[in-house]
């Protein structure tokens, strides 16, 4: 099933797929078990020295050690901050988009 309104066939999808493969543009991979679940991103960056927390309706992405009081941040913020790490690591991000909340938008 193909969510995306504006993509009216799987045929026209996968010429998408073609034409960005063609242009240099390169599929993301996820390791075998990578998940956007909270807790298991809890404990990958606990190993990259990262404290994730959640207190209320905000979330805390704070650096284990760092002095001060840690910012509590939405889920957007949260969510590019969470990729910054990854990155930083080696890992892919989730490359939150516009698409997915609206405060994302530019």
């Amino acid at each position: 099933m193909i969510t995306a309104p504006h993509i009216r066939s799987r045929a026209e999808l996968t010429s998408m797929m073609i034409d960005f493969t063609a242009n240099g543009g390169e599929v993301r991979k996820f390791g075998r078990g990578f998940t956007s679940d909270w807790i298991y991103l809890r404990d990958v960056f606990k190993g990259f020295g990262y404290e994730l927390k959640t207190v209320r309706q905000f979330y805390i992405v704070h650096k284990i050690g760092s002095k001060g009081r840690p910012k509590r941040l939405t889920r957007v913020q949260a969510i590019r901050e969470i990729d910054r790490v990854l990155v930083a690591n080696g890992m892919q991000p989730f490359m939150i988009t516009k698409h997915e909340f609206l405060e994302a938008r530019p």
